[in-house]
Order: C-alpha cells, then sequence, then structure tokens
C-alpha cells in the first residue's frame, strides 16, 4: 500500500469557505458547512450529474461538518462510496478510499520498520501506515467493504472512532492526536450482523463495541426508475427516450 509523503500541501489546511447546502446539494435546508478554499489532488472529481439522496446527504454532512463517524449501508450498486466522494468533492476535503478486503492486514493499518538508504548506509526507519497518516492531516478516510474487514485490522480502526480517539503506536512509543479536520466513513453491504441472504459471501458481525461507536449509520436504496433514466440521459447523449426506457 503506498503511503503519501509526510511534506505535502494538506499540512496547515483548514475548512474556512462556507458551503450553502441548499444551494450546492439541491436539498430543502439552511444548513452552512464549512470546506475548503484549496483543491488537491486528494479531493475527488466532481460529477455534475450525481443525484444527492436527501438523507444520506445530511448525514455525511453531518459527518463532516460536525466530526461524526458516519456509517453507510446499503445493496450492491447503490453508491455509496460514490455518494460519500461526491459530497466531499463539492467541499474540497481531500478523501482517501480503503477497501478492507482479506488482504489488507494490521501492518497496512499502522505502519512497520523498513530499511532504507540514508547518507549511503542502511538504516531501519519507521514507515507509518495509511491510518496514522490520514489521522494527522486534515484528511477523510472512508473503508469501503467494511464488514469484510479482517479482525485485528477492526480493533486498530475501533479505537480511533471516537469523536477524539488517539492512536497509540507501541512500537514507537507514541500517541497520535488526531487532526481537528480529520473524518471518519464507512460503506457495508450488511448492518454489522452478517449476511444472511447469501448475497455477501465473505462479509461476518463486527463486534458490537464498535458498532455502537459509529455516531450514524445511515441505509441507501436503489434509485427510482425515472431518476436512473435521468442519470442516464445526461451520460449518454443523443440516445432516444424508447431506448433509455
Amino acid at each position: 500500500m503506498t503511503v503519501m509523503s509526510d511534506t505535502d500541501v494538506l499540512d496547515g489546511m483548514e475548512p474556512t469557505v462556507e458551503i450553502n447546502v441548499r444551494e450546492v446539494y439541491g436539498l430543502d435546508t439552511d444548513m452552512v458547512v464549512h470546506g475548503f478554499k484549496t483543491r488537491t489532488e486528494y479531493v475527488p472529481a466532481i460529477d455534475e450529474a450525481y443525484r444527492f439522496d436527501p438523507q444520506t446527504t445530511m448525514a455525511i454532512l453531518a459527518g463532516f461538518q460536525h466530526n461524526r463517524r458516519v456509517m453507510v449501508q446499503g445493496y450492491h450498486g447503490t453508491g455509496k462510496s460514490t455518494h460519500i466522494e461526491q459530497v466531499a468533492a463539492r467541499l474540497n476535503w481531500p478523501m482517501i478510499r480503503v477497501n478492507l478486503d482479506s488482504h489488507v492486514s494490521r501492518i497496512d493499518m499502522v505502519g512497520k520498520d523498513a530499511i532504507v538508504l540514508k547518507d549511503g548506509a542502511q538504516i531501519t526507519e519507521f514507515r507509518e501506515g495509511i491510518l496514522p497518516w490520514a489521522l494527522q492531516r486534515p484528511v477523510a478516510i472512508t473503508f469501503d467493504e467494511y464488514d469484510a474487514g479482517r479482525p485485528d485490522v477492526m480493533f486498530v480502526i475501533q479505537r480511533v472512532l471516537e469523536a477524539s480517539g488517539k492512536l497509540t503506536l507501541l512500537d514507537q512509543n507514541r500517541v497520535i492526536e488526531p487532526n481537528p479536520y480529520f473524518r471518519l466513513f464507512a460503506t457495508t453491504n450488511t448492518v454489522g450482523l452478517g449476511d444472511t441472504t447469501g448475497l455477501y459471501h465473505g462479509t461476518q458481525q463486527l463486534n458490537q463495541g464498535q458498532m455502537d461507536r459509529w455516531s450514524i449509520v445511515t441505509t441507501l436504496n436503489y434509485l427510482e426508475h425515472d431518476a436512473e433514466v435521468e442519470i442516464v440521459k445526461s451520460k449518454a447523449t443523443g440516445v432516444d427516450d424508447d431506448t433509455l426506457a
């Protein structure tokens, strides 16, 4: 897993721009959220044709504005991860996605000692994993396929699920304070109870103590037929209505 450089444009950034939710997301609310003025390479690209689900969008915006841990649950193909991305894109909020498949280990998350060359000599240096890297920066990290994560990885995440959750690196005798603008999201097909339908083989039950640490759990369903047609029409220009229907 590639870990970004410690010296990058994210350091010192703060969300100072006021975003009108009614104007930007098309929701019937006077809510105002704060976003970043500068757009970096970590900000997702904006899809102008994206259709926002009101309930899911409000949950995600609450996560960004009030530092809440938000889990989006739903069937495959409903656009859970994309929804978080598109909300972040309009806030200019840097975001990274991590797919919690069976190959993502505790070492990937926390970090490890690595042999590096410095001044022509080989030395052992600790290389941070993706979690401490993100935790120290104004970054939103999204864990995809959250209910497929390995138990050792899940317990690492559990500590930082608290709003002021600090991460202890035992190998380094370090306690990492989270950046005030670090945000944490997850997408999942189940709600932590495992799969009883046979649709999502490989998912597992989640620790109830961990589930209770998620501030907001929202469900995203498939769009209505007419809404899907409108989206396809905006992308596939020149296709007649009969074919789209």
